[in-house]
């Protein structure tokens, strides 16, 4: 992705809501997908996806923060996208049934656009079980309001163990208090943070180096970012 792709992308994705920005640097890292192909692909296959586009503009190794959820304390953990493992979640047809309490579930995994779908409305958990779980007791199909605790459970259970890689966790041990407990990663807001540091960064470079030559943004970025360092040594030297 070239430097002014970026900021592009930094701008129009700044408009979306943070649910809907996985999708918004997905279209922009695949121009060559459907933004509706991409919506309807299962989160963990996303995740595969937007692990590309990191390696792509900042490299394959992650270092994070985490708060201990005991003491407090802040956990530094280091780990290599790659070393996640699988092969990008399941395709777009998997399918997991179980039957609980006499009701049947039948579940597909959720997707980019069915998180969109529900995001703001008042049950976003039972409408994302009536999209993306048919449920029927003697044939009949039972809506998720009317579910037993039990089963509105387990079709929640099989709609993450139907694409496993919908969830990232990472084991993680506080080296203050020993106490061990898996965090949830969420590589789309990661990716996010991370666009927003690198934009902002290009932003001052090109003001940079507009209000010392004079040159336009579109010059300034075509420079490369070699070349551009070295006028900025030039400038503030």
């Amino acid at each position: 992705m070239t430097d002014g792709a970026l900021l592009d992308l930094w701008e129009s994705a700044s408009e979306v809501a943070p649910v809907g920005r996985p999708l918004a640097l997905l279209t922009a890292a695949f121009p060559h997908c459907r933004i509706e192909d991409l919506a309807a692909e299962p989160l963990g296959r996303c995740d595969a996806l937007l692990a590309e586009l990191r390696a792509s503009l900042v490299g394959d190794g992650v270092e994070a923060v985490a708060g201990c959820p005991s003491c407090g304390g802040l956990v530094e953990t280091a780990f290599s996208l790659d070393a996640l493992g699988g092969e990008g979640g399941p395709d777009t047809e998997a399918v997991l049934t179980t039957t609980v309490a006499g009701h049947e579930v039948r579940c597909r995994p959720v997707t980019l656009g069915d998180l969109i779908a529900v995001c703001g409305l008042a049950d976003a958990e039972s409408a994302l079980i009536a999209r993306c779980a048919e449920i029927r007791r003697a044939g009949a199909a039972v809506p998720p309001e009317h579910l037993p605790q039990e089963v509105r459970a387990a079709a929640e259970e099989a709609m993450a163990a139907v694409d496993p890689r919908a969830e990232t966790l990472l084991g993680l041990s506080c080296p203050a208090c020993d106490t061990q407990w898996w965090a949830a990663f969420d590589l789309a807001a990661f990716l996010w943070t991370e666009v927003e540091r690198l934009a902002q960064c290009l932003l001052v470079e090109v003001d940079t180096l507009a209000r010392a030559y004079g040159w336009r943004e579109s010059d300034i970025l075509a420079l490369g970012a070699l070349r551009r360092r070295r006028y900025l040594d030039l400038v503030t030297s």
